[in-house]
């Protein structure tokens, strides 16, 4: 599968532990803006391994847009199991080729979402102030804004948990599941 934009909107699902390998495999082909914009700091191919072997994990939910069997971003929701009332973190990140195309908001709603479905009362977001991307992903969603540095955090409440919300996130989790089983 190639590594280069596809316009094919991509399957976006939840990974378990079997995909660690694609995460680590994503998260490599990340440059190293793209890295540093994604954690915080440069880091290295071992770096990354160690993280891909342990990202997905019983206190975070990480789902994947997939372009054929190539994951190319993943977003990830850090924090599950705090007591409550409970803030998790949102982090997010997309291959350059894919940037720009709507996959980073569209993982940031899909997490939205999953947070509002587990009584998540507070999301976070922490990011360097010069990605616009994220800022305008996190705009969308009003939330407050604390600098610290070159650093912002967005924070906001995700809506409370409805039935609506509920099947939303039961639809596209079989909707990808049974693709999957078909092989499409």
């Amino acid at each position: 599968m190639s590594d280069h934009f596809s316009p094919a909107p991509p399957e976006i699902r939840k990974l378990w532990k079997g995909d660690s390998a694609a995460l680590a495999g994503h998260l490599l082909r990340l440059d190293a803006e793209t890295r540093r914009r994604r954690f915080g700091a440069f880091m290295g191919d071992d770096a990354i391994r160690a993280y891909g072997a342990k990202a997905i994990g019983v206190d975070t939910l990480v789902f994947g847009a997939f372009q054929g069997d190539r994951l190319h971003a993943i977003g990830e929701l850090h924090g599950l199991f705090r007591p409550w009332p409970h803030d998790t973190e949102i982090a997010l990140s997309v291959e350059p080729p894919w940037q720009g195309h709507g996959i980073g908001s569209a993982l940031f709603s899909r997490l939205v979402t999953a947070a509002q479905n587990r009584g998540v009362t507070s999301l976070h977001v922490v990011f360097f102030n010069d990605n616009k991307p994220m800022w305008n992903i996190t705009d969308k969603r009003h939330p407050s804004y604390a600098r610290q540095g070159s650093q912002i955090e967005a924070s906001f409440a995700p809506p409370w948990a409805t039935p609506a919300s509920l099947m939303r996130e039961i639809g596209e989790d079989t909707g990808t599941y049974l693709s999957q089983m078909l092989g499409r």
